[in-house]
């Protein structure tokens, strides 16, 4: 397994990943754009559910992503989120323009790599109907490729699988094994990244006991 930014398996990076997208967008690579302040508006009006303009953390548990990356967001460090805060990490997320990335994922279950289990990534309703989800089925290591619908890419695409940059929530889904609410329906896994972050490619290690 490699990281989660390489292209095809092929150790290409994301910034490579990015700029092959960008070069055939003329040929069917479907534009999107986020604005970064009315993301942010649309943010607090979802979660600020006391009017104070803050998100707290009680208040972040409904945004597993925005919770996961508290610290990174949190430029006041009060531990709150301002629409401010919120909106200089979404001008950075889409400040390159759109871009598309690979990013693999591992399940486990009880310590177990989970094969066959469904896992979508979620991007959260604030960032607008541009950002689509993404999802794949676990292999026999517990690792699923993320994409986009193929309609969303041209046909000399479509082999890949790319998904855009942004903020999700995670569910994890399985046709035999019984999976708890709190990786599903009420889900607490989050995920998000820029185009510019080198993260490795997250594991979600689910515990069904």
């Amino acid at each position: 397994m490699t990281n989660g930014y390489s292209f095809c398996q092929q150790g290409i990076g994301v910034a490579c990943v990015i700029t092959l997208v960008a070069s055939v967008g003329c040929r069917g690579v479907k534009e999107y754009r986020v604005d970064p302040v009315a993301a942010s508006k649309a943010a607090m009006e979802q979660y600020d559910k006391n009017g104070d303009g803050l998100l707290d953390m009680s208040e972040l548990r409904a945004c597993p992503a925005l919770l996961r990356e508290l610290r990174a967001y949190d430029s006041s460090k009060d531990k709150k989120l301002s629409a401010d805060e919120i909106g200089e990490q979404i001008q950075d997320m889409y400040g390159q323009g759109p871009g598309m990335i690979s990013l693999n994922c591992t399940v486990s279950l009880d310590g177990t790599a989970l094969s066959g289990a469904t896992v979508r990534f979620i991007p959260e309703a604030f960032l607008g109907p541009e950002i689509k989800e993404a999802s794949g089925v676990t292999n026999s290591t517990g690792v699923a490729a993320l994409g986009v619908s193929p309609d969303e890419l041209p046909k000399e695409l479509r082999r890949h699988h790319l998904m855009r940059v942004g903020i999700y929530r995670v569910e994890v889904t399985h046709p035999t094994k019984k999976i708890p609410a709190k990786y599903n329906t009420q889900t607490e896994l989050g995920f998000e990244f820029h185009q510019t972050n080198h993260v490795q490619s997250p594991t979600f290690n689910l515990v069904g006991k």
